[in-house]
């Protein structure tokens, strides 16, 4: 998909942390808290930089990313880094609820103090294979060294009470509502309790706590692409889709080995797979079918008219579709279009740094995989808590309804739109095509026909919601 506005990617991933030996403590402080402390604190100031400026806008995996590298961490603390950070930032609500229950002033707390606080309550309730008392130890020391001893005796006192009631807190944990328990935005759980119903934003929002599991796509211009598949499959991994594969459901020891994963690292690095989420592939095959099962477009030439990193490119290449254009207004998204079509072996198509409406020629088939809010993304994009409000969900509304008015007056007669966006909100999904047929339709003297619309919404947890819509422009005497 497009990078959004208010999107990012996460390409930092996430790994298991290694299971300590927990009755010999000088091997758990020389592995696995060997530059712990720092790590903590790293954690701690990334986040509170990120609570306190969530408008500036870089994305996570950047920002974790770049901490990674100045502080020069090793693959083992990089992965405690991003576990706190994706983990917080995924439950800093629910952490607040459990906190204040051992506070009397939690109003008083300053931000630096309540984020150290929340970092020690996720530590000790969701991460495994960490001893509570080394945790205690570690979060009461660095509000010691950094805040003074008031500080770390409070830290000290708050962090042992909650790993004394611990069954009690994750008792409340499971009985918390869908806004505690996902830590989403009161207003958008009610946008979505409005437009998708109770029990669908309930399940909108326990989607977004869990890591999603990895899915590759295998590259369909190879010959060896379907045996390839089933060799994964036959390993026990998940079909996604017709040409895609997923680790989802596969025991914890076998989803994180090191042999298979280095393994399917070359692969990808050889051009033989790629790494895309399940709707993702999904939607780039249903748009590869619409093209084939409607014969008379089915040589016609795609314009991929917001094509990001070019995920969804590259898919609709690998299945023979005609991409005669690829286009976004960001270099460095183009470069990475680029350095894919390269890798993968394939042709490639025209691709230029513009804006969709810097773009002037037509064609018979378009992709608008338009900037929006990212509200189906946020199992992966977690910042978007915070980072979204009302007011930038209008602005992606906006931008949308100008990008496909001009997207459209670029449809050749007789062809085909796809309309796609990453977005759990009506007003950009189906509303915005409703309000673009009230101008544009038929029935109103229009051109424009509503062929289908769908939403994808995520098969396995974490995964992203797509919604497409697909729009014919009418033959007109």
């Amino acid at each position: 998909m497009s990078d959004c506005p208010f999107f990012a990617s996460e390409s930092l991933e996430r790994q298991d942390m290694p299971d300590c030996e927990p009755s010999v403590e000088k091997q758990k402080k020389e592995s696995h808290f060997r530059g712990g402390r720092s790590v903590r604190e790293t954690a701690l100031e990334l986040l509170h930089s990120l609570f306190q400026h969530p408008d500036e806008g870089t994305p996570l995996p950047v920002m974790l990313a770049c901490t990674v590298q100045e502080a020069g961490l090793d693959k083992r603390d990089a992965a405690l880094l991003s576990e706190l950070a994706y983990g917080v930032l995924r439950r800093h609500i629910l952490l607040d609820v459990l906190l204040d229950r051992f506070l009397s002033k939690p109003e008083a707390l300053s931000s630096r103090i309540r984020m150290l606080l929340r970092l020690g309550v996720y530590e000790l309730l969701f991460m495994g294979g960490i001893p509570a008392r080394a945790t205690v130890s570690e979060y009461a020391g660095l509000a010691r060294r950094r805040f003074g001893q008031r500080a770390g005796g409070l830290v000290n006192g708050v962090l042992r009470s909650a790993d004394r009631d611990d069954e009690e807190l994750l008792a409340l944990v499971r009985r918390a509502s869908a806004v505690e328990a996902a830590s989403i935005p009161a207003w958008l759980m009610n946008m979505w309790v409005k437009q998708y119903g109770a029990e669908k934003a309930d399940s909108f929002a326990f989607n977004t706590l869990e890591q999603a599991a990895p899915c590759w796509r295998v590259n369909m211009a190879r010959d060896s692409a379907e045996a390839l598949r089933d060799s994964w499959l036959e390993r026990g991994y998940a079909p996604v889709g017709r040409h895609g594969f997923t680790s989802a459901g596969l025991p914890r020891e076998r989803a994180g080995a090191a042999e298979e994963q280095q393994e399917l690292n070359e692969l990808e690095a050889r051009g033989f797979l790629t790494r895309q989420g399940i709707s993702s592939q999904l939607v780039a095959e249903f748009i590869a079918d619409w093209i084939v099962q409607n014969g008379q477009v089915a040589q016609s030439e795609l314009w991929d008219a917001c094509c990001g990193r070019g995920g969804k490119t590259a898919a609709l290449l690998e299945k023979g579709v005609r991409v005669a254009l690829a286009s976004d207004p960001a270099q460095f998204r183009i470069d990475e279009l680029r350095r894919s079509v390269s890798r993968l072996g394939l042709q490639e198509p025209k691709i230029v740094c513009a804006q969709e409406q810097d773009v002037e020629a037509s064609f018979p088939l378009i992709l608008l995989d338009v900037p929006c809010s990212g509200t189906g993304t946020l199992g992966r994009v977690p910042e978007l808590r915070i980072r979204l409000t009302p007011e930038k969900l209008n602005e992606a509304e906006r931008l949308q309804a100008s990008i496909l008015e001009d997207a459209w007056s670029k449809l050749q007669p007789g062809g085909f739109l796809f309309y796609v966006t990453c977005a759990l909100n009506q007003k950009e999904n189906e509303r915005r095509i409703a309000k673009f047929l009230a101008v544009h339709g038929t029935e109103h003297g229009g051109d424009a026909t509503l062929c289908e619309q769908h939403l994808f919404l995520p098969e396995l947890t974490g995964h992203d919601a797509l919604f497409l819509a697909v729009l014919r422009k009418e033959i007109t005497v």
